[in-house]
């Protein structure tokens, strides 16, 4: 805008007061919504959704959670809740080997369980 006197001074002038008001109001709403990301619901919301859309962690996550399900539930079924420092110890070692080794071998006990239970529910017409 080319300025010749004091009217396109004026015009001028509320014109970048107009563009500063909107400016900083939208910098306000910009900063709430950052805000708002930064509660810890929202940061476990989103990152549950990035675990969601990368390709193949899922498998991952599923995995490693079931072994140290499967590892907890061992360690309770065999040590129970009271124990002794030596009790605990051998617990906690027999809950990370099973959980360890259910991570690793997740297929193959899907697929025995699978058998087992298409065998077991199978039925007995000869």
């Amino acid at each position: 805008m080319e300025i010749k006197n004091s009217a396109d001074l004026r015009a001028a002038i509320l014109d970048l007061e107009d563009k500063s008001k909107r400016e900083k109001q939208q910098l306000i709403e910009d900063f709430h919504v950052f805000k708002e990301s930064l509660a810890p619901i929202n940061l476990i919301k989103s990152t549950i959704k990035k675990v969601k859309e990368t390709p193949g962690i899922t498998g991952i996550v599923l995995k490693t959670s079931l072994g140290l399900g499967v590892g907890l539930l061992s360690k309770r079924l065999l040590v129970g809740k009271s124990a002794g420092i030596l009790k605990r110890i051998i617990g906690s070692a027999i809950e990370m080997g099973v959980a360890g080794l259910v991570a690793k071998k997740t297929d193959n006990i899907k697929e025995t369980g699978f058998q087992l239970f298409k065998n077991f529910f199978r039925s007995k017409k000869r």
